[in-house]
């Protein structure tokens, strides 16, 4: 036995040594291009009742959206409806749908087909009701068949929609429609929005189906006083001028009113929501099928009131008010507990969290506190609370469950990372969407209690055969003392005697959060393909953003770029004292605020930057519009030195660097109005820059290879200049 053993001792040692596999090339094209970092994932979920299972879409770059059912019995997953198979009569392609509602108890199916985008939320489609026994589908709208916002009613009687500015409801049963608004056209929105209230309250379904399917709640928007604003598409032969609403700071919005209108004789009542028209209304539900509750905002957004309303006779009285120095954050985390009492959150406090609010008074009382923040509550039943909050670290978000009786909060989704969920009715189930920033998007099936169930999606991107670079999360502190979240992609074969570049991403706008233990996509693998190259790439939140309490993100207020600025070159002295760190070779970028950030800093810290790249740039804030700029930078008028203060134009003369602007000439967010100011001025001086124009592309310049050219742009721009 030794002998056999020493023979195969001696010839297994000259056996060549197994040789691991090569390693994949994260190249450009892999990222942009190809679909080896695209993502699974579910969407339109909808809980059966009697927890008999949950339906919902998956979808996936080599399989077109289907709906599949999970059954809680026997936690299996089975695929219901093929996407591929449902081909339309005349029809070569399957139907290309986005989403689905369910009609009479599972039978029948509302499809949400050919999606038109209209602004970054709101969209026109086709709807097909398809019958399951029969496999057949019935178009729900005759003529053009494009219509917005369909919703079936609680009753499943009915299905509800906007058309042409105007809302309509069709009979499930007898196939008839009925009008209920009349007065829609270019001008008056029914059930809808304007481009202002879509993109900065980040709304644009604009009716609610009362409780008992009889009445529907609805917005009605007049955009006469509001402002146009245009840009000349350059694809036809003679051009053609795009015209939107757009008030920017200062200007007039449209006025806004709330109606109720019944299925029963179309009659509308205007509700009371006060003599003063220079107002907003960014979100209503209904308490009961006879009680409506209004959130009204005043024009600088530093007040708001919940009406009661009553939509027998319009009537309305104050229910409760929040206020603050600077202004209130719109929330959704509103829903009753019992016929009297609803959950509510607020910042009154210095942190968000929850609240009990008696509807018959307006007293509260508060259920959860500390320095931490409550982002969502997703519900209650008789014996807790869940929701979402960053308590274990501010730079993640978990979710948890509080015991109504005794206060106890617990723990129920404890991975490291960014986690939001979607509850069973009865909230004895949930699915866990979460990421890390070195684990992409899964979305597990728990118990309320968090043990899990099931794994629906798992994103196992092989990420190791990248040699893939994971974020470092730390903090630094500036000259004034003040501890700031960080975001480190370390270089590849990293070495702390040697010296390299650093690129700085940043955004910086007010309560907002980058430095995030989350999945990023495509543009945080950019992030680790630069430090493959050999660079640092950096990332701060800055005073004035969210997740740190009211107090640091009140700090924004009156001057945008003040502590945006002075944290972002505070950043930069960080950076230059440590030893591994080139302090010649910083650059900063950033897209749409963070362009506005990178101009600032090129501009007001150009000692310390020597490379900029500004995406869809704000310039001037007095070029944007009036909800988002006057929520943090108060109304031009009143305001005229903060508005100086964060002007780009008053400091581009101090340029030193190389800088590098893009911008999409159909952007109607940030208009492109911004970058052209700038480059007349930088010109007029005399003073070098770069420009990239995407002709005909919006603020998100997304169009086919439209991101590889962008990235490989900007990543040529630094091996280049930095």
């Amino acid at each position: 036995m030794k002998y056999f053993i020493a023979i195969f001792l001696m010839f297994g040692a000259l056996l060549p040594a197994k040789t691991p596999p090569a390693k994949k090339e994260l190249s450009l094209e892999t990222i942009f291009q190809s679909p080896a970092f695209s993502l699974d994932y579910i969407s339109a979920v909808q809980w059966l009742p009697g927890n008999r299972g949950l339906t919902y879409l998956k979808s996936s770059s080599h399989n077109k959206k289907s709906i599949y059912l999970f059954d809680l019995k026997n936690k299996k997953e089975r695929l219901l409806i093929d996407g591929a198979a449902l081909i339309r009569p005349g029809e070569e392609k399957p139907l290309n749908f986005s989403s689905y509602q369910w009609i009479e108890n599972g039978q029948k199916v509302l499809f949400k087909a050919d999606v038109k985008r209209i602004w970054r939320h709101s969209t026109v489609a086709r709807y097909f009701i398809y019958d399951l026994a029969s496999a057949t589908f019935h178009s729900l709208i005759k003529g053009d068949p494009y219509v917005s916002n369909a919703k079936i009613s609680p009753d499943k009687k009915w299905v509800g929609y906007v058309k042409k500015n105007n809302i309509f409801a069709y009979n499930t049963e007898s196939g008839q429609t009925i009008q209920l608004t009349h007065d829609g056209n270019a001008d008056i929105i029914n059930g809808a929005f304007d481009w202002v209230y879509e993109e900065e309250f980040a709304i644009s379904d604009g009716w609610r189906w009362s409780p008992d399917s009889k009445r529907i709640a609805y917005w009605r928007l007049d955009q006469s006083p509001e402002p146009t604003f245009s840009w000349v598409d350059f694809e036809p032969l003679n051009g053609r001028v795009e015209t939107i609403r757009y008030p920017k700071a200062g200007q007039h919005n449209a006025r806004v009113k709330i109606g109720v209108v019944t299925l029963a004789g179309a009659k509308t009542q205007w509700m009371d929501i006060g003599e003063e028209t220079d107002i907003y209304i960014p979100r209503l539900s209904w308490m009961n099928a006879d009680i409506l509750l209004i959130q009204r905002l005043n024009r600088h957004q530093n007040k708001m009131e919940l009406l009661r309303a009553l939509p027998a006779d319009g009537t309305s009285e104050v229910l409760m008010v929040e206020e603050d120095s600077a202004w209130v954050d719109i929330h959704d985390n509103f829903f009753f507990v019992d016929d009297n009492h609803f959950i509510w959150t607020s910042e009154r406090s210095g942190f968000n969290h929850i609240y009990l609010v008696d509807a018959r008074n307006g007293n509260t009382q508060a259920l959860t506190d500390g320095s931490w923040e409550v982002s969502d509550v997703y519900g209650a039943n008789a014996n807790h609370i869940y929701f979402r909050a960053n308590r274990e670290r501010s730079t993640e978000w978990n979710i948890y469950r509080l015991n109504r009786k005794t206060g106890d909060i617990r723990l129920i989704a404890p991975e490291a990372g960014v986690h939001s969920a979607n509850f069973s009715p009865d909230y004895r189930f949930f699915i866990d969407n979460w990421s890390a920033a070195d684990t992409p998007n899964r979305s597990l099936l728990k118990k309320e209690d968090g043990a899990k169930m099931a794994a629906l999606v798992e994103n196992d991107l092989n990420l190791e055969d990248y040699d893939f670079i994971f974020p470092e999360f730390g903090q630094f502190t500036t000259s004034d003392g003040i501890k700031l979240n960080t975001r480190t992609f370390l270089p590849a074969n990293f070495d702390p005697a040697k010296k390299y570049p650093v690129v700085i991403y940043g955004y910086g706008g007010p309560a907002s959060q980058i430095v995030v233990n989350r999945w990023g996509r495509t543009r945080e693998v950019w992030f680790s393909w630069l430090a493959k190259e050999g660079y640092m790439v950096f990332t701060l939140d800055n005073r004035g953003t969210g997740a740190r309490g009211k107090a640091f993100k009140n700090l924004a207020y009156g001057d945008l770029s003040k502590y945006a600025v002075k944290d972002h070159i505070e950043g930069a002295k960080y950076l230059a004292t440590l030893p591994y760190v080139d302090k010649e070779r910083i650059a900063i970028w950033g897209w749409s605020g963070g362009g506005y950030l990178t101009l600032n800093c090129m501009f007001r810290g150009a000692e310390y930057f020597k490379v900029g790249m500004a995406v869809a740039p704000v310039t001037d804030f007095r070029l944007y519009d009036t909800i988002w700029t006057e929520r943090y930078m108060g109304l031009p008028g009143e305001n005229k030195a903060g508005y100086d203060a964060a002007n780009t134009l008053n400091y581009y003369r101090n340029l030193k660097g190389k800088l590098l602007i893009v911008h999409g000439t159909a952007d109607d967010n940030v208009h492109f109005q911004n970058t052209m100011q700038l480059a007349k001025r930088l010109q007029r001086s005399a003073l070098q820059f770069d420009l990239m124009v995407y002709p005909g592309l919006n603020h998100a310049l997304n169009a086919p290879n439209s991101y590889l050219h962008l990235f490989t742009m900007m990543s040529n721009y630094l091996k280049k200049n930095l």
